[in-house]
């Protein structure tokens, strides 16, 4: 081939690499580490292309070998890349001058691209080296994924705890990750390890949060137990878990392990419906002693709502209420919730409806029911949305206005969406000739459910009602008071050590405002920790409260699967059968009986439960770091 072709043929070459570098690079533009290699490749093989030519003037096997190496040292070292630009001479084309244009750049470009290169191959050594480094020194959260979850805990804990790291430990690497949550992680200054998060080594001379919060529940146990292999037998108040798992099996496997380091298995739709009762309680919706409550959606977060509506509800006789769920199969639904939940939905009268929200028999279904609080979660937002809108216009402003929640999954729904829902009237007005609105109303939906709300604070003691279960687990094992004996980490380290007794003290802890609503009084966020008034004034609300906490307790136990045992079924003095879910407490009825045969003065056990409402309070208080006060309902 003559020299004209030879040069021609490797332009052309070079042009085609080039453009397939291009087209490559944009087809995976979301994923920038997999662009810097296909940028990387397409330089080399254009280099080679471009170099040929002087290759074939050399006539030598090593030529093009070495010629490549001349190439790679011509910006490093004292190299020539003119000699190579001179050897071109000897060709006669017209683009010769644009051809040795482009190769200057391509001898400029690829060993910047090297150097790159190889500096990326060790960029996670010095990654893992400078936060072994850093930890030292700050406290840290660790995700085992990136997700919706760990992304909204990571930017709540750059909020709030600014010199805190965050790590996120993949074993994939970052490639797989779209670009929006590259940006978000980068936001938060986040590291990224391509680590098992069980593996990463650190000092533990500051705390070490760790989120095991992968979709795959079974992988995330699988690192639980691992990581509770590789601390046990240390003691480390530094250590905290978090596993999102609501599978019984690892409720059964974390509370047979006597856990030496805080570890909390997260129960998302468990999350979603105490963020809900606690945000919008069920007292507000009270309307002249009636209390209404509708479910929309018998699925998981329906039910869950279901069961927490049980044991907030316990009011007393003064308020009737009634609950009733709509599911597309309400027998099902029934079905589900009573192997769940044995008796509860007898025990509270809760009627299960059949109607599909999107036909006529959701209609007919509402004509029968007045509801005051309505909960609307069908899974989809859209669908949570355009029901809670129908039910709204079903129901007007008459006869008392329901309060209306729709589950949804992101915070836009809110920012967005909402402020603008309200209906409006038009008049037109002749001399402006334009139309002038008149608002009417506002469908006041209130969302809950969000990532960011449900996630938001999930920290060891960030929120006042993680210090009230822990108050409450504290008063429970007698403890009256924070003093050099009793710590705070200790009650935490109690607290922490039965699954039961936190799913019980959480029970009671959300229940707080609710009891405290019966006693027409408040929690009040003043500083002050004002508990006088609660102490003048429980005593008279002794039997009511007593009431209150065996139907919530009931509602309680039967919630977590747990049965009524009977007085002659009980030995050696032990009211429950762990291994089957059974209990002699579930029920009052049995008082008396149970007092005598296990020698235990019940009925006092149960007005210090009560009596101890300041004592618990006081124990937050103390536990929070700021001090709430209780003062009469406005």
């Amino acid at each position: 081939m003559s020299d004209k072709g030879v040069i021609t043929l490797c332009a052309i070459v070079t042009v085609l690499i080039f453009i397939i570098g291009v087209a490559l690079s944009v087809i995976n533009r979301k994923e920038i580490k997999k662009v810097l290699r296909i940028a990387t490749v397409c330089v080399f093989l254009m280099l080679v292309s471009a170099l040929y030519p002087y290759h074939a003037m050399r006539r030598s096997p090593y030529a093009m070998g070495l010629t490549l190496f001349e190439s790679m040292c011509a910006m490093l070292l004292s190299s020539k890349p003119e000699e190579i630009l001179t050897g071109l001479n000897g060709y006669n084309v017209s683009f010769l001058d644009v051809y040795k244009g482009v190769l200057l750049c391509l001898l400029i470009i690829a060993p910047l691209f090297t150097v790159g290169i190889t500096l990326s191959f060790f960029s996670e050594k010095f990654a893992k080296l400078a936060y072994r480094f850093r930890s030292a020194f700050r406290d840290s959260y660790l995700f085992s994924a990136v997700n919706e979850r760990t992304l909204c805990i990571a930017e709540d804990v750059a909020q709030t705890e600014p010199k805190a790291l965050i790590v996120f430990a993949l074993r994939s690497g970052a490639e797989d990750i779209s670009l929006e949550w590259l940006g978000r992680i980068k936001a938060v200054n986040g590291i990224i390890l391509q680590e098992d998060v069980v593996e990463i080594k650190h000092s533990l001379t500051h705390k070490r949060n760790y989120y095991l919060l992968s979709v795959n529940g079974g992988e995330n146990l699988d690192a639980g137990l691992r990581m509770y292999k590789k601390y046990n037998g240390v003691s480390f108040d530094q250590i905290n878990m978090w596993i999102y798992s609501k599978d019984e099996v690892a409720e059964i496997i974390f509370d047979h392990l006597y856990e030496t380091f805080n570890v909390r298995l997260i129960n998302e739709e468990g999350l979603i419906a105490k963020q809900l009762l606690s945000e919008y309680p069920l007292y507000d919706a009270i309307q002249e002693g009636k209390l209404s409550v509708l479910i929309v959606g018998g699925g998981n977060v329906g039910l869950e709502i279901l069961r927490l509506t049980t044991t907030c509800a316990c009011f007393g006789d003064d308020v009737k209420t009634e609950i009733h769920v709509v599911d597309i199969d309400g027998e099902k639904a029934r079905a589900v919730f009573e192997k769940t939940s044995p008796r509860l939905a007898e025990s509270w009268g809760i009627q299960f409806h059949t109607a599909d929200v999107k036909t006529v028999s959701f209609t007919e279904v509402l004509k029968s029911i007045q509801p005051t609080y309505v909960a609307v979660a069908l899974g989809n937002e859209a669908l949570d949305m355009e029901t809670a809108v129908y039910i709204r216009r079903f129901y007007g402003l008459k006869g008392g206005l329901p309060k209306l929640h729709a589950l949804v999954d992101h915070s836009r729904i809110e920012e967005q969406i909402l402020p603008n829902l309200c209906v409006t009237d038009w008049s037109y007005d002749k001399e402006t000739r334009k139309y002038k609105s008149k608002f009417l109303c506002s469908f006041e939906i209130q969302p809950f459910g969000s990532y960011e709300d449900t996630y938001s604070n999930l920290r060891i003691a960030a929120r006042y009602q993680d210090c009230l279960a822990v108050a409450v687990c504290a008063q429970y094992r007698g403890i009256k008071a924070l003093d050099e004996e009793n710590t705070p980490e200790l009650l935490t380290a109690l607290y922490n050590q039965v699954t039961y007794y936190k799913e019980f003290s959480d029970s009671y802890a959300l229940t707080v405002p609710y009891k405290l609503y019966m006693m027409d009084m408040e929690l009040v966020d003043d500083g002050e920790g004002d508990l006088v008034y609660l102490d003048e004034n429980l005593e008279k609300y002794h039997d009511l409260l007593r009431l209150n906490e065996n139907r919530r307790y009931e509602s309680f136990m039967r919630g977590h699967g747990w049965t009524q045992m009977l007085p002659e079924e009980v030995t050696d003095r032990t009211m429950g059968d762990k291994l089957r879910k059974r209990n002699a407490r579930i029920e009052n009825t049995y008082m008396e009986e149970l007092s005598k045969i296990t020698g235990r003065d019940l009925e006092s056990e149960d007005r210090a439960s009560i009596m101890n409402l300041p004592i618990i309070i006081r124990l937050a208080n103390g536990l929070y770091g700021k001090k709430y006060s209780v003062r009469k309902r406005k």
